[in-house]
Protein backbone atom coordinates (compact mmCIF):
# COMPACT_ATOMS: atom_id res chain seq x y z
CA UNK A 1 0.00 0.00 0.00
CA UNK A 2 1.04 3.79 -0.35
CA UNK A 3 1.06 4.05 3.57
CA UNK A 4 3.52 1.50 3.81
CA UNK A 5 6.08 2.46 1.15
CA UNK A 6 6.02 6.01 2.78
CA UNK A 7 6.64 4.33 6.41
CA UNK A 8 9.71 2.60 4.73
CA UNK A 9 10.87 5.48 3.15
CA UNK A 10 10.58 7.62 6.14
CA UNK A 11 12.58 5.33 8.74
CA UNK A 12 15.25 5.08 6.20
CA UNK A 13 15.75 9.35 7.19
CA UNK A 14 14.43 8.83 10.89
CA UNK A 15 18.44 8.83 12.04
CA UNK A 16 19.05 11.73 10.20
CA UNK A 17 16.20 14.01 11.13
CA UNK A 18 15.21 15.95 13.99
CA UNK A 19 12.71 13.44 15.66
CA UNK A 20 10.69 16.01 18.46
CA UNK A 21 10.74 18.89 16.07
CA UNK A 22 10.66 21.52 18.30
CA UNK A 23 11.71 23.09 21.33
CA UNK A 24 9.31 22.90 24.22
CA UNK A 25 7.59 25.84 26.58
CA UNK A 26 8.78 23.60 29.79
CA UNK A 27 12.38 23.43 28.39
CA UNK A 28 13.06 26.87 27.29
CA UNK A 29 14.06 29.68 29.81
CA UNK A 30 10.62 31.55 29.10
CA UNK A 31 8.46 29.21 31.48
CA UNK A 32 10.91 30.68 34.65
CA UNK A 33 9.23 33.95 34.29
CA UNK A 34 5.89 33.55 32.70
CA UNK A 35 3.44 36.27 32.93
CA UNK A 36 5.71 38.79 33.88
CA UNK A 37 5.73 38.04 38.05
CA UNK A 38 2.11 40.27 37.70
CA UNK A 39 0.10 38.29 40.31
CA UNK A 40 -2.75 40.08 39.18
CA UNK A 41 -5.70 37.65 38.00
CA UNK A 42 -6.88 37.94 34.40
CA UNK A 43 -9.89 40.04 34.19
CA UNK A 44 -12.96 37.34 32.76
CA UNK A 45 -15.09 39.77 31.24
CA UNK A 46 -12.11 40.96 28.48
CA UNK A 47 -12.09 36.90 27.37
CA UNK A 48 -15.72 36.83 27.34
CA UNK A 49 -15.94 38.48 23.43
CA UNK A 50 -14.17 36.05 22.57
CA UNK A 51 -16.27 32.87 23.59
CA UNK A 52 -19.36 34.70 21.95
CA UNK A 53 -17.03 35.04 18.76
CA UNK A 54 -15.95 31.25 18.93
CA UNK A 55 -19.95 30.23 19.30
CA UNK A 56 -20.28 31.24 15.38
CA UNK A 57 -17.01 29.63 14.17
CA UNK A 58 -18.88 28.12 11.45
CA UNK A 59 -17.24 31.66 10.19
CA UNK A 60 -13.25 31.28 10.18
CA UNK A 61 -13.14 35.25 10.66
CA UNK A 62 -15.06 34.24 14.15
CA UNK A 63 -12.11 31.36 14.66
CA UNK A 64 -9.80 34.73 14.27
CA UNK A 65 -11.73 37.25 15.76
CA UNK A 66 -12.19 34.92 19.02
CA UNK A 67 -7.94 34.48 18.88
CA UNK A 68 -7.35 38.08 18.87
CA UNK A 69 -9.61 38.31 21.77
CA UNK A 70 -8.41 36.06 23.65
CA UNK A 71 -4.69 36.45 23.23
CA UNK A 72 -5.28 40.20 23.97
CA UNK A 73 -6.79 39.15 27.62
CA UNK A 74 -4.02 37.35 28.46
CA UNK A 75 -1.30 39.85 27.41
CA UNK A 76 -0.58 39.59 23.92
CA UNK A 77 0.23 42.74 21.94
CA UNK A 78 -1.69 43.08 18.47
CA UNK A 79 -0.30 42.44 15.15
CA UNK A 80 0.05 39.74 12.78
CA UNK A 81 3.73 37.81 13.79
CA UNK A 82 3.67 34.71 16.01
CA UNK A 83 2.35 34.21 19.55
CA UNK A 84 6.35 34.20 20.21
CA UNK A 85 6.70 37.90 19.63
CA UNK A 86 3.55 39.24 20.50
CA UNK A 87 2.68 36.63 23.76
CA UNK A 88 6.25 37.13 25.36
CA UNK A 89 4.51 38.83 28.64
CA UNK A 90 1.37 36.30 28.14
CA UNK A 91 0.47 35.58 31.92
CA UNK A 92 0.72 31.41 32.16
CA UNK A 93 -0.95 30.65 35.65
CA UNK A 94 -4.24 29.38 37.21
CA UNK A 95 -6.17 32.71 36.50
CA UNK A 96 -5.22 32.40 32.66
CA UNK A 97 -5.30 28.26 31.83
CA UNK A 98 -8.96 27.93 30.39
CA UNK A 99 -8.42 31.09 28.27
CA UNK A 100 -5.20 29.12 26.93
CA UNK A 101 -7.15 25.74 26.47
CA UNK A 102 -9.54 27.92 24.24
CA UNK A 103 -6.49 29.63 22.20
CA UNK A 104 -5.31 25.82 21.59
CA UNK A 105 -8.38 24.37 20.52
CA UNK A 106 -8.97 27.64 18.30
CA UNK A 107 -6.02 27.62 16.38
CA UNK A 108 -6.67 23.50 16.07
CA UNK A 109 -10.10 23.96 14.65
CA UNK A 110 -9.03 26.99 12.25
CA UNK A 111 -6.52 24.94 10.70
CA UNK A 112 -8.14 21.67 10.99
CA UNK A 113 -11.26 22.88 9.46
CA UNK A 114 -10.21 25.87 7.12
CA UNK A 115 -6.26 25.14 5.87
CA UNK A 116 -6.19 21.81 5.27
CA UNK A 117 -5.31 22.43 1.41
CA UNK A 118 -2.79 25.54 2.30
CA UNK A 119 0.20 23.43 3.67
CA UNK A 120 2.19 26.19 5.08
CA UNK A 121 -0.98 28.04 6.67
CA UNK A 122 -1.94 24.67 8.06
CA UNK A 123 1.48 24.04 9.60
CA UNK A 124 1.73 27.23 10.89
CA UNK A 125 -1.62 27.61 12.45
CA UNK A 126 -1.34 23.89 13.70
CA UNK A 127 2.12 24.79 15.18
CA UNK A 128 0.70 28.30 17.53
CA UNK A 129 -1.87 25.60 18.80
CA UNK A 130 0.84 23.92 20.01
CA UNK A 131 2.80 26.70 21.56
CA UNK A 132 -0.10 27.81 23.39
CA UNK A 133 -0.87 24.25 24.40
CA UNK A 134 2.43 23.96 26.05
CA UNK A 135 1.53 26.99 28.24
CA UNK A 136 -2.29 25.89 28.74
CA UNK A 137 -0.88 22.44 30.33
CA UNK A 138 1.97 24.04 32.87
CA UNK A 139 -0.76 27.12 33.59
CA UNK A 140 -3.51 24.18 34.59
CA UNK A 141 -1.04 21.90 36.13
CA UNK A 142 1.63 23.38 38.24
CA UNK A 143 2.19 19.80 39.46
CA UNK A 144 3.50 18.96 35.97
CA UNK A 145 5.06 21.66 34.96
CA UNK A 146 7.27 21.38 38.47
CA UNK A 147 7.90 17.40 37.89
CA UNK A 148 9.15 19.10 33.64
CA UNK A 149 11.25 21.67 35.29
CA UNK A 150 13.16 18.99 37.86
CA UNK A 151 13.82 17.26 34.37
CA UNK A 152 11.06 14.38 35.01
CA UNK A 153 10.37 12.12 31.88
CA UNK A 154 7.56 13.73 30.06
CA UNK A 155 5.50 10.21 30.86
CA UNK A 156 5.90 10.35 34.80
CA UNK A 157 5.06 14.26 34.50
CA UNK A 158 1.63 14.18 32.21
CA UNK A 159 0.62 11.06 34.76
CA UNK A 160 0.11 14.01 37.30
CA UNK A 161 -2.57 15.94 35.94
CA UNK A 162 -5.83 16.08 37.19
CA UNK A 163 -9.14 16.83 35.59
CA UNK A 164 -8.73 20.43 35.93
CA UNK A 165 -5.54 20.04 33.33
CA UNK A 166 -7.59 17.76 30.95
CA UNK A 167 -8.81 20.33 28.68
CA UNK A 168 -5.51 21.54 28.06
CA UNK A 169 -3.75 18.71 28.22
CA UNK A 170 -5.97 17.20 25.26
CA UNK A 171 -5.93 20.48 23.05
CA UNK A 172 -1.92 20.41 23.36
CA UNK A 173 -1.83 16.76 22.40
CA UNK A 174 -4.07 17.10 19.43
CA UNK A 175 -2.60 19.91 17.86
CA UNK A 176 1.05 18.20 18.30
CA UNK A 177 -0.53 15.20 16.94
CA UNK A 178 -2.13 16.96 13.56
CA UNK A 179 1.20 19.23 13.24
CA UNK A 180 3.78 16.96 13.30
CA UNK A 181 2.21 14.14 11.12
CA UNK A 182 2.10 16.51 8.62
CA UNK A 183 5.60 17.69 9.38
CA UNK A 184 7.07 14.56 8.33
CA UNK A 185 7.07 11.10 9.59
CA UNK A 186 10.40 10.89 11.57
CA UNK A 187 9.30 14.13 13.51
CA UNK A 188 5.53 12.14 14.10
CA UNK A 189 7.79 8.66 15.34
CA UNK A 190 9.66 11.39 17.63
CA UNK A 191 6.16 12.91 18.88
CA UNK A 192 4.52 9.54 18.96
CA UNK A 193 5.54 8.44 23.08
CA UNK A 194 4.59 11.98 24.52
CA UNK A 195 1.18 12.12 22.39
CA UNK A 196 0.42 9.31 23.51
CA UNK A 197 1.05 9.98 27.09
CA UNK A 198 -1.25 12.21 27.24
CA UNK A 199 -4.12 10.71 25.77
CA UNK A 200 -3.73 7.73 27.89
CA UNK A 201 -3.97 10.17 30.88
CA UNK A 202 -7.12 11.74 29.39
CA UNK A 203 -8.57 8.44 28.71
CA UNK A 204 -7.83 7.50 32.57
CA UNK A 205 -9.41 10.63 34.03
CA UNK A 206 -12.83 10.67 31.78
CA UNK A 207 -13.12 8.42 29.01
CA UNK A 208 -16.08 10.60 28.12
CA UNK A 209 -14.53 14.05 27.77
CA UNK A 210 -15.05 15.69 24.53
CA UNK A 211 -17.09 13.36 23.21
CA UNK A 212 -15.11 9.81 24.01
CA UNK A 213 -12.29 11.95 22.14
CA UNK A 214 -9.52 9.79 23.77
CA UNK A 215 -10.60 6.83 22.34
CA UNK A 216 -10.92 8.18 19.18
CA UNK A 217 -7.67 9.10 19.16
CA UNK A 218 -6.62 5.68 19.96
CA UNK A 219 -8.69 4.62 17.32
CA UNK A 220 -6.77 6.82 14.83
CA UNK A 221 -3.46 6.01 16.66
CA UNK A 222 -3.57 2.32 16.21
CA UNK A 223 -4.43 2.37 12.46
CA UNK A 224 -1.55 4.90 11.50
CA UNK A 225 1.29 3.55 13.63
CA UNK A 226 3.25 1.06 11.78
CA UNK A 227 3.85 -2.58 13.36
CA UNK A 228 6.84 -1.84 15.09
CA UNK A 229 5.34 1.52 16.68
CA UNK A 230 2.46 -0.11 18.00
CA UNK A 231 -0.38 -0.53 15.31
CA UNK A 232 -2.81 -3.06 16.06
CA UNK A 233 -5.80 -2.92 13.97
CA UNK A 234 -8.01 -4.81 16.70
CA UNK A 235 -6.97 -2.27 18.77
CA UNK A 236 -8.00 0.33 16.16
CA UNK A 237 -11.06 -0.92 15.76
CA UNK A 238 -12.24 -1.31 19.75
CA UNK A 239 -11.74 2.03 20.41
CA UNK A 240 -13.36 3.29 17.65
CA UNK A 241 -16.77 1.29 18.80
CA UNK A 242 -15.87 2.75 22.42
CA UNK A 243 -16.04 6.10 21.00
CA UNK A 244 -19.05 5.70 18.94
CA UNK A 245 -21.38 3.75 21.70
CA UNK A 246 -20.53 7.52 23.87
CA UNK A 247 -20.99 10.00 21.15
CA UNK A 248 -22.97 8.08 17.94
CA UNK A 249 -23.61 11.71 16.79
CA UNK A 250 -19.86 12.85 16.85
CA UNK A 251 -18.97 12.32 12.78
CA UNK A 252 -15.38 13.22 12.93
CA UNK A 253 -15.24 9.46 14.33
CA UNK A 254 -16.68 7.74 11.58
CA UNK A 255 -13.96 10.07 8.91
CA UNK A 256 -11.34 8.99 11.00
CA UNK A 257 -12.19 5.15 10.87
CA UNK A 258 -12.83 5.39 7.38
CA UNK A 259 -9.39 7.57 6.57
CA UNK A 260 -7.40 5.49 8.72
CA UNK A 261 -8.88 2.06 9.69
CA UNK A 262 -10.65 0.92 6.36
CA UNK A 263 -7.94 2.17 4.08
CA UNK A 264 -4.95 0.29 6.47
CA UNK A 265 -7.81 -2.92 5.84
CA UNK A 266 -7.79 -1.98 2.34
CA UNK A 267 -11.93 -2.32 3.06
CA UNK A 268 -13.14 -0.03 0.19
CA UNK A 269 -16.87 -1.03 0.50
CA UNK A 270 -16.30 0.44 4.40
CA UNK A 271 -14.69 3.66 3.77
CA UNK A 272 -17.32 4.66 1.34
CA UNK A 273 -20.06 3.25 3.30
CA UNK A 274 -19.01 5.87 7.10
CA UNK A 275 -18.35 8.61 4.69
CA UNK A 276 -21.82 8.54 3.16
CA UNK A 277 -23.09 7.78 6.42
CA UNK A 278 -21.43 11.15 7.60
CA UNK A 279 -22.43 13.28 4.14
CA UNK A 280 -25.90 12.02 4.96
CA UNK A 281 -26.17 13.09 8.62
CA UNK A 282 -27.90 15.91 9.86
CA UNK A 283 -25.13 18.66 11.06
CA UNK A 284 -28.05 20.24 13.02
CA UNK A 285 -28.71 17.24 15.54
CA UNK A 286 -26.22 18.86 18.26
CA UNK A 287 -26.43 22.14 17.84
CA UNK A 288 -23.27 23.30 19.38
CA UNK A 289 -21.55 21.11 17.12
CA UNK A 290 -22.92 22.24 14.21
CA UNK A 291 -19.43 23.83 13.32
CA UNK A 292 -17.35 20.52 13.87
CA UNK A 293 -20.51 18.54 11.83
CA UNK A 294 -20.49 20.46 8.42
CA UNK A 295 -16.18 20.28 8.62
CA UNK A 296 -16.64 16.53 8.95
CA UNK A 297 -18.79 16.69 6.00
CA UNK A 298 -16.73 18.80 3.76
CA UNK A 299 -13.84 16.52 4.92
CA UNK A 300 -15.76 12.70 4.16
CA UNK A 301 -16.83 14.65 0.19
CA UNK A 302 -12.63 15.46 0.05
CA UNK A 303 -12.15 12.03 0.67
CA UNK A 304 -14.92 10.28 -1.27
CA UNK A 305 -13.28 12.49 -4.66
CA UNK A 306 -9.81 11.14 -3.94
CA UNK A 307 -10.73 7.32 -3.08
CA UNK A 308 -8.64 6.48 -6.00
CA UNK A 309 -5.43 7.97 -3.52
CA UNK A 310 -6.44 5.33 -1.00
CA UNK A 311 -7.85 1.85 -2.80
Amino acid sequence: MKFDRFVLASVATLALSACAGRTAYWESKDSDSAGGGDTTAVDSSAAAPGDAAWAQRGDPAKVQEAIAIWEKAVGCTEGNTSPADRCKNAKVDASTAKVLANITHAYYFWADSYLRADEDAYLTTMDRGVWWGERALAAASPEFKEKMASKAKFYEAIAVIEKPAMEAAYWYAAALGKWAKRKSFAVLLGQKDNIKATMERVLELDPEFYHAAAHRYFGAFYSIAPGFAGGDLKKSQEHFDKSLAVAPYYLGTKVLMAEHLATKEDDEDKFKQLLQEVIDADPNAVPELQPEAVVEQQKAKELLANIDEFF
